[in-house]
């Protein structure tokens, strides 16, 4: 810092802290990171096929468990594979905000559980 300066001049961008002086290995710049530490191919199962899988054998997504260090303005991307495993029960959950505003799409809501229930039999 240069007399006068708040600390909080020290925090800065790079291509700023480099024009101010700051040595290389003085300046601090984390970046984003991902670390994959589970991935199972998805399970490729059919109905009536020979083979019986127990439920916790199954794997419908890929990759299982995935841990991201995230920095503001620095984007991550994975990929992510589905299959949804046939003849296998299917969760659906709703996140929905119960407030009075939102009393007519509560309607919608509970009539979907039922409209994708009988789409998906299709």
């Amino acid at each position: 810092l240069q007399e006068g300066e708040p600390t909080s001049a020290r925090c800065d961008d790079l291509a700023a802290l480099k024009n101010k002086g700051c040595p290389m290995e003085d300046i601090e710049n984390p970046r984003g990171s991902k670390q994959v530490l589970e991935d199972r191919e998805v399970t490729n199962r059919k109905i009536g096929a020979a083979e019986k899988l127990k439920p916790e054998a199954i794997t419908q997504i890929q990759p299982q468990k995935l841990v991201l260090k995230l920095r503001v303005g620095e984007p991550q991307t994975f990929s992510l594979k589905f299959k949804r495993a046939e003849d296998y029960p299917i969760d659906l959950y709703y996140l929905m905000d119960l407030s009075y505003s939102m009393k007519d799409d509560l309607e919608n809501v509970k009539s979907l559980g039922t409209a994708l229930m009988l789409e998906m039999e299709k």
